[in-house]
């Protein structure tokens, strides 16, 4: 589960990063630009304030059932003939320490 305190400083740290971003005036142009290509408005940072602001310790968790019921997904660039067979991922992902074990040394966690 996650704790209150935990949830506080996540949504403070979310909201800062938020606000910082926007101090520059490319970054806002961006902004604009993608929220109106994507919704064909755009939302003032107040509405993305809030919405972190509402988050729940128990939408957190909802989120992430949903997310660890799921398969993983792969995507890789470069020399894919390197890359773990989905098994070997789906199995470091169950492993403590994200070993992987066709791997050796590689982890997941690094």
């Amino acid at each position: 589960s996650v704790g209150d305190k935990e949830l506080r400083r996540a949504k403070t740290q979310l909201q800062s990063m938020l606000l910082m971003n926007l101090e520059a005036r490319p970054v806002v142009f961006e902004d604009v630009a993608r929220q109106v290509l994507a919704t064909g408005e755009r939302k003032k940072p107040e509405y993305f304030m809030n919405a972190i602001e509402n988050v729940t310790s128990k939408d957190i968790e909802r989120i992430a059932e949903r997310m660890l019921r799921s398969q993983p997904s792969i995507a890789a660039r470069g020399d894919v003939n390197k890359l773990p067979e989905l098994t070997d991922v789906q199995a470091a992902l169950l492993d403590k320490d994200g070993k992987l074990s066709s791997r050796g040394r590689l982890s997941l966690f690094r």
